[in-house]
């Protein structure tokens, strides 16, 4: 388990199959994900059952971010397309409305960025970010990625294309 003084980041239990279903399925978060639709209790089910693969075998690797002080799951924070050979992984994170904009979003990024970087090895990490997210792009600012390109017209997003911010940081 990764954590600081506030907040923890944890493997996915099986007890987060309803968390996960309840914030996979909300359409603002397909937003950056080529996936579309809205995922089946059963398609979750077997994820959370395969979560003891590593990242090597899966190719990617989720945390549930948890509040120290009384175990509350408030999100999740995502390696995926995992590139061993090139030392690259992109950044995935959620946290729940209610805890968004209190500082647990950036403490989250930080515990999986320097696990990535001194514990995977990974050179660096990216994230895909839709340009009007000014929340996500604030944060990953914040956590020291920097903007190196703008894809025009990248995401199809509530009736229209629209600008996608891409943003690293290397070890």
């Amino acid at each position: 388990m990764l954590k600081n003084d506030k907040i923890s980041l944890r493997a996915v239990e099986p007890e987060d199959l309803e968390f996960l279903y309840k914030y996979e399925n909300l359409p603002e978060i397909w937003a950056c994900n080529s996936r579309k639709e809205p995922f089946s209790r059963f398609a979750l089910k077997e994820y959370v059952s395969n979560c003891d693969k590593t990242i090597y075998e899966r190719g990617q690797l989720r945390f549930m971010v948890t509040l120290n002080e009384n175990n509350r799951t408030i999100g999740a924070v995502d390696l995926f397309d995992f590139d061993y050979h090139n030392g690259r992984a992109e950044v995935g994170i959620f946290i729940s409305q209610e805890f968004q904009n209190q500082g647990f979003g950036l403490q989250a990024l930080e515990l999986l960025t320097d696990y990535s970087f001194h514990f995977l090895n990974i050179e660096q990490l990216y994230a895909y970010i839709l340009k009007e997210n000014c929340s996500a792009v604030k944060l990953f600012r914040h956590a020291k990625f920097e903007h190196c390109a703008t894809l025009k017209r990248w995401f199809f997003h509530k009736d229209q294309y629209c600008d996608c911010a891409v943003f690293q940081r290397f070890r």
